[in-house]
This record gives structure tokens, sequence and C-alpha cells, in this order.
């Protein structure tokens, strides 16, 4: 099951605490919001190796890659991994919820072109809240800076935030590799229902690519 159909924090097989009931309001246009598929890591009935064939192709390799990512006014401050595809075909997200992923078949943060996506814990059992629970009080218009190897920064201005079920975030726009540049994060939603497999919803910041 990849992550269309699971939330992020149960990809990883651990036991969330239960979270907030509530969800947070959407707001702002999201230009990620792209008519064009997901790429095909994240439908299920497709190989791992078939969605990294696919997205090496559209990947720009000479981009460095992510390092930090941060949302000052939220002090908001976590260390990237690059991450791929787990074993079993779904997104690995690091285990430790202070520590956020880049999906490395993405295109790299300062891109031309696509979504750059980041995902991570929202909480984990044991260890209190993910530092991605922040989003839920993000604001339109919020900084975001991504620091990369290379010691450069690239800036993002938030323009959205909005709640997707998790069966529709495949089709969401976020996994976009064309169009405007942008930055998605992505984390888990209330509603949180253990006997139905934790998390329904999928938190899905957008932030657009600031001018130099």
């Amino acid at each position: 099951m990849g992550i269309a159909g699971a939330c992020l924090t149960i990809l990883l097989g651990l036991t969330l605490e239960r979270g907030s009931s509530s969800t947070p309001a959407d707001f702002g246009m999201d230009p990620a919001r792209a008519t064009t598929r997901a790429p095909v890591v994240w439908s299920t009935d497709k190989k791992p190796s078939s969605a990294r064939t696919a997205a090496d192709a559209t990947r720009t390799p000479s981009l460095p890659a992510p390092t930090t990512v941060r949302i000052s006014r939220l002090r908001l401050s976590a260390p990237v991994d690059p991450v791929g595809v787990a074993p079993d075909g779904q997104v690995a997200v690091p285990e430790n919820p202070d520590r956020v992923g880049w999906y490395r078949f993405s295109p790299s943060p300062g891109a031309g072109a696509g979504s750059s996506v980041i995902v991570g814990h929202v909480d984990a059992a044991g260890r209190g809240l993910g530092v991605l629970a922040a989003l839920s009080e993000v604001r339109e218009g919020d900084q975001v800076a991504v620091d990369r190897q290379d010691g450069t920064t690239v800036a993002y201005r938030i323009t959205s935030r909005r709640t997707v079920a998790k069966s529709a975030l495949s089709e969401s726009g976020a996994f976009r590799r064309e169009g405007l540049p942008t930055l998605t994060l992505i984390t888990c939603a209330a509603p949180y229902l253990r006997d139905n497999g934790g998390y329904q919803n999928n938190l899905v910041v957008t932030a657009v690519a600031v001018p130099r």
C-alpha cells in the first residue's frame, strides 16, 4: 500500500498516538493542483523499480540536495534526509519524528518546474509530536527556507494549506513533476481512527518559489 492508501506515519509500521480530533481550516489557492497524474510510485499496482525509473527520467541530478527546511514564524527547523521507495513499495519516511524526508524522485528544491516533496511524521508513539505537527498553524504568506548541500538557500512563500483524504492524495497534484516550481510539505491529519487504519487524511501545504 502506497502513500495514497496509508498515512505517512503508518508507512513504517509505527503505532501512533492519538492526535487532535479536529482538522485545521484550509486556506489559499494551491498552484500545485495540476492535471498531471502522480508518479507511478503512488499506485499500488506498480513495482517500486518502475516508479524509480520513471521518476529518474525527470530529475535534475545536478542540483544540490536539501539539508534543512525552516519556517521561521513557527520556529520550525528540521534536518532533511533524502528518501526513496522502501522494499515493500511504500515511500520511506525518516523514523525520527524530528527529521523530515525529501522524496528524492521529486524535483530538487530550486528546480525550475514541478513539486519538491517533503514528508514527515505528525507524531509517533512514545516520542510525542513530530516536527511537521507545526504545519497546522501555518499561515498564507509564511516564508519557508530550504538550505542545500552547497550552502545556498531556496526561498518559498506559502500559498495554501489543504486537507486531502488518503485515497485522494495521489491525484491531488502534490507529486507532479511539471508546471510551476513549488515546495509541498505533507504530514498526517485528523481524524484518527485506530480501528480504521489511523489517521484518515493528509495535511498538504504548498509554497511557491520566491523569485531571486
